[in-house]
């Protein structure tokens, strides 16, 4: 039987990032995975990076973690496909009073950014109709990067720190005793940690119940449709991210006139191990429909490589990250927005491990829901921003 410090179930950018921060102190780490690494929502997130967040610790957290990958290299090792492209938030009059108050959070943070007029909104960007827009920020750092280049980074460099990674190694049973929490695997091996963090997204939830502890979280099945400009529009993209909090979706940019769309509303609960990957016409055409309403140019696109994958959801839509029995942690309940702040994250809860955790991480307790003390984030039906 094999024994460790840490034992990490889950191999997604969250629990490689855990599992490079616990290395890098010398704590004996061993990460196990179902499958490969990044292989699950990881792997197909669109990888937006913004640090426009409602709630301080996050925004700060998603600001650090933006410096991070966009010199990923040198802080860790490989790429992270990191592009800066500017970030622009769109919203209603209904908004406004939330919005002034994030961007002051936004300053006292040090995150660049410049909250728009509907005056400064129609002078600065010409080619997107701007009906009914009361108010806009636009954030300078935010762009996108690649969210399994990013996870296999943290996982080689954690691997040569002296992790161990374990693929295709499905956990059957958990079992905690008074000295560590044994792990079962599929094939038969037994593993010892003296402290368990599962961080095994959608599938989170029914792992904890094996240890006797449940936790609200759900999985939910979200689109990503890509689409495509013709030629003669390819010199005309929106160069840069899209938070459209009216219309609801969001865009990035993807090369060669080629753009992604997400929706920002929540859905119906899912199965995580049988749900539909291929997205229909139908909740492409809704994406596009929105995307050519607010610019015009994108009227022309059409569809081209789209994909449906899980997030992993809270009840209030922000992280769920602490201990939950004696030896027992979570890092879970991302809710869509996890891979931005994974760099940084991966610090806290490597830090919560060893028992020297950011008294800040305290309000992403598990606890806060049988207490009634969910988060606050985002904005009306667009939790995702946190």
């Amino acid at each position: 039987m094999s024994s460790y410090d840490v034992g990490i179930v889950g191999a997604g950018v969250h629990g490689l990032s855990a599992a490079y921060h616990l290395a890098r102190r010398g704590v004996s780490t061993v990460v196990f995975e179902r499958g490969r690494r990044a292989g699950g929502p990881t792997g197909h997130a669109s990888g937006v990076v913004r640090s426009y967040y409602t709630n301080r610790f996050l925004a700060e957290v998603a600001r650090d973690s933006t410096a991070l990958l966009a010199d990923f290299d040198a802080h860790v090792g490989g790429e992270s496909g990191y592009i800066r492209t500017g970030g622009l938030y769109l919203h209603g009059a209904d908004d406004a009073a939330d919005v002034r108050a994030t961007a002051a959070g936004l300053a006292a943070a040090g995150i660049s950014h410049r909250v728009l007029t509907p005056a400064d909104l129609a002078a600065r960007f010409a080619n997107l109709n701007l009906d009914g827009t009361a108010i806009g920020v636009w954030e300078e750092q935010a762009g996108y990067a690649d969210p399994h280049r990013t996870a296999l980074g943290y996982a080689a460099r954690a691997v040569e720190l002296g992790a161990t990674l374990l693929e295709h190694a499905p956990v059957r049973e958990l079992s905690e005793g008074r000295h560590a929490v044994r792990v079962l695997l599929g094939d038969g091996t037994r593993h010892e940690a003296g402290r368990l963090l599962v961080a095994a997204g959608p599938w989170t939830g029914p792992l904890l119940t094996q240890v006797g502890v449940a936790l609200p979280l759900t999985a939910e099945r979200h689109v990503v449709a890509g689409l495509v400009h013709p030629p003669q529009d390819v010199p005309r993209p929106i160069p840069h991210v899209l938070i459209d909090i009216q219309h609801g979706y969001y865009s990035r940019p993807a090369g060669a006139g080629r753009f992604l769309l997400g929706p920002l509303a929540p859905t119906t609960a899912t199965d995580p191990d049988d749900f539909s990957a291929e997205v229909t016409s139908a909740e492409s055409a809704w994406l596009a429909t929105r995307a050519a309403r607010r610019a015009p140019v994108r009227g022309g696109a059409v569809a081209d490589r789209s994909w449906a994958s899980l997030y992993d959801v809270s009840p209030d839509w922000q992280p769920v990250t602490g201990q939950v029995s004696e030896r027992v942690y979570v890092d879970a309940g991302t809710s869509g927005h996890g891979f931005k702040l994974a760099p940084v994250w991966g610090d806290h809860v490597a830090r919560l491990l060893i028992g020297d955790a950011d008294a800040r991480l305290g309000q992403f307790s598990p606890g806060r829901f049988a207490a009634g003390a969910g988060l606050p984030g985002g904005f009306g039906a667009a939790r995702i921003l946190g």
